[in-house]
């Protein structure tokens, strides 16, 4: 079962800084996630969206990889992995499999301008792991989702609030 996580900060930065934290955690696969945005509000108030990983490449990726398994049973791996990119990144282009971008929007319209949010539609996250990230990571941030307990979560946003607080 997948759900969401998300941080919202009050300086632009905070969510790109959060998510480079946790990339080790996705890199030993103990953070699962599906998809990835960060929410940015402009002084002005204009609210952006922004995928760390483009959709299309994503998609061209994944294609490739099939493509050339599929091509690779019909003795063309390098015709099968070309066409699979393809088809990948049209497929990519047209279909965004991630988090509603109204409600993106949404999570925007409520930052504070200058504020950025972190949202990962998470499949799978060590509890223990995430809790480490957090306890070291010195951005401040106020959890309004998450995919783990009430108790658990009370103690991620306790390391939050005593990493933004000014010493």
């Amino acid at each position: 079962m997948s759900d969401l996580f998300i941080v919202t900060f009050d300086r632009k930065d905070g969510a790109e800084a959060l998510n480079a934290a946790l990339a080790p955690l996705r890199a030993e696969q103990r953070l699962e996630t599906q998809d990835t945005n960060i929410v940015t509000r402009d002084a002005d108030g204009t609210v952006h969206l922004h995928h760390p990983v483009p959709v299309p490449l994503a998609q061209a990726i994944g294609g490739s990889v099939w493509g050339l398994v599929l091509g690779a049973v019909f003795l063309m791996p390098l015709a099968g992995a070309a066409v699979g990119a393809g088809v990948g990144a049209l497929v990519g282009r047209d279909r965004d499999p991630g988090v509603d971008k109204a409600f993106l929007e949404q999570i925007g319209d409520t930052l504070r301008p200058g504020g950025s949010a972190l949202c990962l539609w998470v499949r799978h996250v060590e509890e223990g792991a995430l809790e480490a990230v957090l306890r070291d990571f010195g951005g401040g941030g106020t959890i309004l989702r998450s995919p783990v307990s009430p108790e658990l979560e009370e103690r991620l946003q306790a390391m939050l609030d005593v990493a933004g607080s000014p010493d």
